[in-house]
């Protein structure tokens, strides 16, 4: 199986771990709702979002980890091996510490909800400590790419555990639960790493320790998440008027839970709605507009992929991104009609 295929499959089972989510919601709650297809008007509907404690399945989590370990395993070539396991870690935050007798392996890299990062000693570390043993050494592609994935791995991890003033990265593990979230914060984060992954390598001077690791390449993974996440950022650039990547910048450094509201209240500044709408009513605004954007982005996250490309998965994925800002707009020049009547 190619990196590429492995990449879908995956992407597979973790909205399949969404979609589960979803039913037990429901039927907890009793609320019915369909989230759109990408790029399809978003009606205005309420989504169950009960308590992680009753939405997460842990036994059936672990499973769908050990069968991304079993995708992976099919998987010749290193690097694209380490880019399926990557994704993994969206599920062990969701899931928890892994149980004592977990045969699911660990993750490579994950950012604990306690602060703490954890990088799998073989895979991650000793690549790393191999490369400062041989300063200067001339290695082959094939190495060096081994320690550039071991970099952006830490970098991605790093990324994690960045939030705004006043809040913690360990106050958004309930907010994990939503599937949205899960995107975003994962999509944002993938998206960062790999667009500023050699300004990471340059500031930490690793091109003089392993000569030409700024000139091999890494597989992106994530195939829904990050390019979702960049389809946003680009949406969002556009309607406030500042280049995508700062727009990922600012994203980037806020807390899981923080991502949507951040993008919401973006639109709405840019918007003038505030011009409209007493301060009375701008937290139930926001609210009204942070949940229209979601919704494309819940449709992603539950995707079904059988049978679609890596291509054909990111093109939809992007489009969502997008999808989930216009939703957004329409949403507040609603309002605005609706408040100037």
């Amino acid at each position: 199986m190619t990196g590429s295929e492995a990449r879908v499959q995956v992407s597979g089972i973790l909205a399949a771990v969404a979609r589960e989510q979803l039913a037990v919601a429901r039927a907890g709650i009793g609320t019915e709702t369909t989230a759109p297809a990408a790029g399809q008007r978003v009606a205005r509907t309420a989504v169950a979002r009960p308590s992680e404690e009753r939405v997460v399945d842990r036994a059936a989590v672990e499973r769908a980890i050990g069968a991304i370990d079993r995708v992976a395993a099919s998987v010749d070539d290193e690097i694209e091996r380490l880019s399926v396991l990557r994704m993994k870690e969206s599920l062990r935050l969701l899931a928890g510490p892994a149980p004592a007798d977990a045969t699911s392996g660990t993750v490579l890299g994950l950012a604990a909800w306690d602060g703490s990062l954890v990088f799998d000693e073989t895979l991650v570390l000793a690549p790393l400590q191999e490369m400062y043993e041989h300063p200067g050494e001339r290695v082959g592609d094939e190495v060096l790419r081994r320690y550039r994935f071991s970099l952006s791995e830490m970098f991605h991890q790093q990324s994690h555990l960045l939030s705004e003033a006043g809040t913690s990265y360990g106050d958004s593990a309930a907010a994990f639960a939503d599937p949205a979230v899960r995107l975003l914060e994962l999509g944002v984060s993938a998206a960062w790493t790999a667009r500023h992954l050699d300004e990471y390598v340059e500031t930490l001077g690793v091109p003089e320790i392993a000569p030409g690791i700024d000139q091999v390449e890494l597989p992106d993974c994530y195939p829904s998440y990050l390019p979702a996440a960049v389809g946003l950022s680009e949406a969002v650039g556009e309607r406030i008027g500042v280049p995508a990547d700062e727009v990922l910048r600012r994203l980037n450094v806020v807390a899981p839970a923080s991502k949507l509201p951040l993008a919401t209240t973006l639109l709405l500044t840019a918007s003038g709605l505030a011009q409209v709408v007493p301060p009375a009513d701008r937290a139930a605004v926001q609210q009204q507009v942070s949940e229209q954007i979601r919704l494309p982005l819940l449709a992603l996250a539950t995707l079904r992929v059988d049978g679609t490309g890596e291509r054909a998965l990111q093109t939809t994925a992007a489009a969502s991104g997008r999808a989930a800002v216009d939703a957004g707009v329409r949403t507040i020049e609603q309002i605005r009609r609706d408040r100037r009547n």
